[in-house]
This record gives structure tokens, C-alpha cells and sequence, in this order.
């Protein structure tokens, strides 16, 4: 594939609404706001609206709620985000309703960065990209319960600077999930590399495994196969990455390489979930691992 070149973005500029202005400090104390507000971040002001919209109906947790958790945990998400275009999975009226995946962009406020990039389809798309904290609140209110970032940031495009193995249960107990994550960071350390678990907030566990920006996506994704099928080979009786579930042992889990394609993401680093969970990792060991890889040296 050829080197992608960022092209002039044509995504509508809008103004952003009129309203009662607050600092993050004064949003965190509001009680049980309603309606919207205009949300103050560093320099820029963003508009989140429909404060009181129920998200998580059996938890009566809302778009509010959701917004205060971003905000609490900005400084640890947002390491993982900066300069990545997003691809926004979005429920705008909560979990219970329809959701749909935008990665085209009609329109945004001035303040947040896009990228016109060309998709696997060949068609050209004006991404969003995490660039600010007010960047992220805005894709929230937009509906964006998880955050699904690029494997690449918009200034090596074609080059991914981590891989991801989803390691998928489905009806293999939970103490195998545990030792295939081992078999993989078995084999990560023997090639020299660092590999770290996050919980995938649902039953599985994804590996990553940061690596220098300097292989293109067909590269990293072989890499990935090969390391998936070496892992699968080591413990057969346990690790599968065979894609049909019907043809698995229940005792297999799907090691799972696929997702690290152009265009491919998995749920962030800290995200929330529609099941009103959390992706959890090491972030210090993770982070310290990414900065060994040259992940942030940007």
C-alpha cells in the first residue's frame, strides 16, 4: 500500500452552542445536572449536552456520569490516545438502543483536529483524532462510550507502534485465558519484547505489545500472526487461532491477531464499556514499556 498522504480535511466547521459556562472542577461538583452546559477545558469550551440522558438503564448511570469519568481520568487515557485517529462507536441514546461506527466526520467544532485519510474501500474519510482532553469530551458527547484509537498516530500513519492479541474465551474457562496471556509473554520475552495484559472488560484479556514505529501494517500484522500461531502451537490443548468457534475444543481460546490491520482498533487503555466496565492495565508498566519501544518519542 502506498505511504498515505493527510490531505486537506472538508469537514464542516460548527459553532458551538450558547449556554452556561463551567470549569472542570465546578462540572464534577454538579449534582445530577440537566439538560447541557458548556464545558470548559484548558483553552477550549465544549459543548455536552443532554447531561441527564440514561446511558446504563439497570445501573441509572448517565451521559453525565460518563463525562465525569473521562475527566477523572484524563491523565491516564489520554497517553494512549494523542495523535491517533478515532474510529467512534457511538450510542447516543444509550447501551439499550441502536449503535452505529462513525469514522467519517460531517462536522466538528474548530478545535478538534481531523485527518482525511483513505480507507481499505478506497474511500476517502475525515477521521477525528484525539489530540486535547476537551477532543475527548466532545467525542463522548457525540455518544462515545469506548475509545477506539488507530494502532498508528496520524504522523507515521502506516506505521503501527504497538500490536494487540485478543485473547477470546468464549467457552473456555477463565484459569486458560490466564495461561495462554503467559505463553504469550513467554514468547514476547524470548524475541526480546515487552508484552502487557489489559482486561478487555468482558471475559477476555488483550496483549499488547509496543514496538518501534518503523514496520508498515502488512509487516506488523504477519509479525502478529506468527506470534499468535507460535503461542497457539506451544499449548494446543488451550490455545486455538482457529477463527470458527464451532471447530474449537471448549477448553480453547482464540488468540486472536486480526485486529491489527490499517484501520483495525480495540477498545482503549481505561475505556469505559457497554457493559459499564472498564479496561484495566499496569499503566505505569505500561507505560514505561512504551517509552523503552520509543511508543512516545514522537
Amino acid at each position: 500500500m502506498p505511504k498515505e498522504q493527510i490531505k486537506v480535511s472538508e469537514v464542516k466547521r460548527t459553532r458551538q452552542k450558547s449556554g452556561t459556562v463551567v470549569t472542570v472542577d465546578e462540572f464534577l461538583q454538579l449534582d445530577r445536572p440537566k439538560g447541557d452546559r458548556i464545558l470548559k477545558v484548558g483553552r477550549e469550551e465544549v459543548s455536552v449536552t443532554s447531561l441527564d440522558r440514561i446511558y446504563w438503564p439497570d445501573e441509572k448511570l448517565t451521559k453525565f456520569d460518563l463525562l465525569s469519568y473521562y475527566l477523572k481520568v484524563a491523565d491516564y487515557i489520554m497517553p494512549f490516545l494523542v495523535d491517533r485517529p478515532a474510529i467512534l462507536q457511538r450510542y447516543p441514546r444509550g447501551i439499550k438502543a441502536p449503535m452505529f461506527f462513525q469514522q467519517d466526520l460531517e462536522s466538528a467544532p474548530a478545535f478538534i483536529k481531523t485527518a482525511r485519510l483513505t480507507n481499505q474501500e478506497g474511500r476517502q474519510l475525515d477521521y477525528g483524532v484525539y489530540s486535547t482532553v476537551g477532543s475527548l469530551m466532545h467525542f463522548v458527547t457525540l455518544g462515545t462510550i469506548e475509545q477506539h484509537p488507530w494502532h498508528s498516530t496520524v504522523k507515521r500513519l502506516d506505521k503501527p507502534d504497538y500490536i494487540a492479541i485478543d485473547l477470546d474465551p468464549k467457552r473456555a474457562p477463565w484459569e486458560n485465558v490466564l495461561q495462554v496471556a503467559l505463553v504469550v509473554k513467554e514468547v514476547a520475552d524470548e524475541i526480546g519484547l515487552k508484552a502487557f495484559p489489559k482486561t478487555s472488560g468482558s471475559s477476555g484479556i488483550h496483549i499488547y505489545v509496543p514496538l518501534k514505529p518503523t514496520n508498515e501494517y502488512d509487516k506488523v500484522a504477519e509479525f502478529a500472526r506468527l506470534l499468535a500461531s507460535e503461542v497457539a502451537q506451544r499449548a494446543p490443548k488451550i490455545a486455538t487461532v482457529e477463527r470458527t468457534i464451532a471447530k474449537r475444543k471448549s477448553t480453547q481460546v482464540y488468540v486472536d491477531w486480526m485486529q491489527n490491520a490499517r484501520g483495525k482498533s480495540l477498545a482503549s487503555v481505561f475505556t469505559a464499556r457497554e457493559g459499564a466496565g472498564v479496561n484495566a492495565v499496569d499503566v505505569e508498566a505500561s507505560r514505561a514499556g512504551c517509552e523503552d519501544s520509543g511508543l512516545y518519542d514522537r
